[in-house]
């Protein structure tokens, strides 16, 4: 029941994020717009408790080496998503963004990451060792194509499935089929961290 009750909010609410999507567009929202009107939203959709201060579910401005990323996603204080927000209309695949989100999730040791500027999320797997980060990119959501979206969504940011693992496994998978070598579930040794720090330099 409750998660036919989330499916119905992520739909709604994606569904009028896209409605008013031209709107959005002409007042082109500056970073803190867009997390307040389209990122948290869903979040809240996808069951994370944003205003629970016992639990920081939803960390903002989390402190990662000399930087911040905008939201951690976390279970029991351990960060398990990095969520890094842009202004609507900017690029989300150009290099910069997805430097940044590599070197957050890969300095906290947290295995997803995420980029979004409102409309377009892309979705990071941190470890596949001999796997350039620019290949651990696993999912691509944009909002207007609203079921794919939803569906995607509910696979890999939905506070069950990241709690669970089940994400991170899928997430996982498909990068290491997509590199055309054998999945292994087992977290990185030291010795592979070692080998993931020097290709992600």
């Amino acid at each position: 029941m409750q998660e036919q009750d989330n499916t119905e909010k992520l739909t709604q609410t994606i569904s009028d994020i896209v409605k008013f999507m031209g709107k959005i567009r002409d007042k082109d929202f500056d970073e803190a717009a867009t997390k307040q009107f389209v990122v948290l939203p869903i979040l809240i959709a996808l069951g994370w408790d944003y205003a629970n201060i016992d639990t920081l579910e939803v960390f903002p401005e989390f402190r990662v080496g000399n930087g911040k990323v905008d939201y951690a996603l976390q279970n029991e204080g351990k960060p398990l998503v990095f969520v890094e927000c842009k202004r609507w209309s900017a690029g989300i695949e150009m290099e910069e963004p997805q430097d940044q989100i590599a070197r957050y999730i890969f300095q906290e040791g947290v295995d997803l990451g995420v980029i979004t500027n409102g409309g377009g999320w892309d979705f990071y797997f941190a470890y596949k060792t001999h796997v350039p980060w620019r290949n651990r990119r696993f999912c691509s959501i944009k909002l207007d194509n609203q079921q794919e979206a939803i569906a995607n969504f509910q696979n890999y940011l939905s506070k069950s499935k990241i709690i669970d693992g089940s994400a991170k496994a899928e997430a996982e998978k498909i990068v290491a089929e997509r590199a055309g070598i054998q999945w292994d579930p087992k977290p990185p040794s030291s010795e592979d961290r070692e080998i993931l720090s020097r290709e992600d330099t």
